[in-house]
């Protein structure tokens, strides 16, 4: 059941998601420019917070240094396919929506320990 006292704005959400603490840099895995941060999390797909708008329908490759900012060994990065973007509160910001493409368990268990560990049901 989604919680509806999360950013009831993004009613396009079709999953439970957890708001993070605090906003995690994610990056484009091939260059390491700042593709965002992330605003929430589940299972099937994340909402980031970027300075730039993202096309519709387009798969990105990204990345987390869970190494930097948990102390793991691995950088979570995954395939994710832009699913909306539309302009934030702040007019400095863009808030996107992507699909998590093709997870494997190993990622997927990284995602549920981030959401466990970091997310709060506010």
């Amino acid at each position: 059941m989604m919680n509806h006292s999360l950013l009831n704005k993004f009613e396009k959400r079709r999953f439970d998601r957890k708001q993070l603490y605090f906003y995690l840099k994610v990056v484009h895995d091939s260059t390491g420019a700042l593709a965002g941060y992330l605003g929430d999390i589940s299972t099937e797909g994340i909402m980031l917070f970027s300075r730039e708008s993202a096309a519709l329908k387009t798969v990105f490759r990204l990345r987390i240094n869970l190494s930097e900012e948990f102390g793991m060994e691995e950088d979570l990065v995954f395939d994710a396919e832009s699913l909306w973007c539309e302009k934030d509160a702040n007019p400095e910001f863009f808030i996107i929506g992507f699909r998590f493409m093709a997870m494997d368990q190993a990622r997927l268990d990284i995602v549920t320990y981030l959401i466990k560990k970091y997310g709060s049901s506010e």
